[in-house]
């Protein structure tokens, strides 16, 4: 065969590589769906989506008072920006939002709680699903520390439990944090009927130094009912302190604050819950604010009646729409449990808070 019949390699290279890209390109952008009856479709872009966003700087309380916090941070570019719920809106509770008087809309009950551990060993205890699940369902958002496992679909199949097929439920989990030899995850689980979270931001707290063992992780809620503009906003700080250098984690309680208000959102109501290891009497101190508030006030909060391990904290000055009511929630006498069956789920209790879902609502 001449050599004019066989082609020219270069163009036979090319077409090769054409073939090869066109088909990449097509499994990668699209599915073929059925046996009998082939159809092909677009595939989802967001299959890979993460549950939690940081930013691209986020803050860190490292930064001394007098230094300019803005170098550290994302600034947004304006107030609209700031306060703007708009694109998880869309996909999560702008549906659920009505056009309620204020008056009538029931105050969001805010809780946290501690899981000692939990894992896929507790998850996949019947008795203790289905309790850390009721539990979870008595509030409208809950910061959960002391998740365990790292495993990626832990969260999801607790959130499925909690539903139990209705999809009210939903959570945001942080990066794994903490000794690489016990590596723990931070996480809120919500009713979308009730609050809208703003994944854009939503960060975990820079530590460089690593002077806190778990990174705090903040989230940004408002109220999913009521009239538009009038939802309450805050930022919800989880907040895990080691025990063995609780002092010392207790007393950068300050700087986290301090970080998180200047973190260019403008959000000055600010809502800290988490496995605090010290009281209100030493943690209120430690605040300097004099309107700084606990809702758990001289209650032990584990379920055997000797410590108080737990909070929610925030600032009356500025967070008018506590209601005044909080404690901690003894969910051995609601459901009717015995210690034993109470230490297959936690050791310790939930603690919350009760709040206007109406921004600057004073009670």
């Amino acid at each position: 065969m001449a050599d004019s019949d066989r082609g020219n390699p270069i163009q036979l290279t090319a077409v090769v590589l054409l073939l090869v890209g066109g088909g990449w390109y097509f499994l990668h952008h699209y599915r073929i769906d059925g046996l009998d009856e082939v159809s092909v479709s677009s595939k989802p872009s967001n299959e890979s989506q993460e549950q939690y966003i940081s930013y691209n700087d986020v803050p860190s309380f490292l930064d001394s008072a007098d230094s300019s916090i803005s170098e550290v941070q994302r600034q947004p570019e304006s107030r609209a920006e700031t306060n703007d719920f708009a694109t998880v809106g869309r996909t999560m509770a702008d549906s659920n939002i009505t056009a309620s008087p204020p008056g009538k809309i029931r105050g969001l009950k805010i809780a946290s709680w501690a899981l000692d551990g939990f894992g896929p060993t507790k998850l996949a205890n019947p008795a203790a699903r289905q309790n850390v699940a009721r539990v979870i369902r008595q509030f409208d958002v809950v910061a959960l520390q002391q998740i365990a496992s790292i495993e990626r679909d832990l969260i999801p199949r607790l959130v499925e439990a909690i539903n139990q097929g209705d999809g009210r439920y939903d959570f945001v989990v942080g990066p794994p944090t903490g000794p690489s030899d016990r590596p723990e995850q931070l996480a809120f689980i919500f009713d979308k009927s009730r609050v809208v979270v703003d994944r854009r931001q939503t960060y975990t707290l820079e530590d460089p130094e690593n002077q806190m063992t778990f990174d705090p992780l903040v989230a940004w809620f408002r109220g999913a009912q009521g009239v538009s503009g009038q939802a309450w906003t805050f930022s919800f700080v989880n907040i895990r302190i080691d025990l063995a250098r609780a002092p010392n984690e207790v007393a950068l309680l300050p700087k986290i604050i301090q970080a998180i208000r200047g973190d260019g959102r403008r959000e000055d109501d600010l809502v800290i819950g988490g496995l605090l290891q010290a009281d209100d009497a030493y943690l209120l101190p430690t605040l300097t604010s004099k309107s700084a508030k606990a809702t758990v006030l001289n209650r032990p909060t584990d379920i055997f009646g000797r410590y108080q391990t737990s909070n929610l904290l925030l600032d009356t000055g500025s967070t008018t729409e506590y209601m005044g009511r909080g404690g901690v929630f003894d969910y051995l006498g609601t459901f009717n449990l015995n210690l034993a069956e109470a230490e297959t789920v936690t050791s310790h209790l939930p603690v919350f808070g009760e709040f206007s879902a109406t921004e600057g609502a004073a009670y």
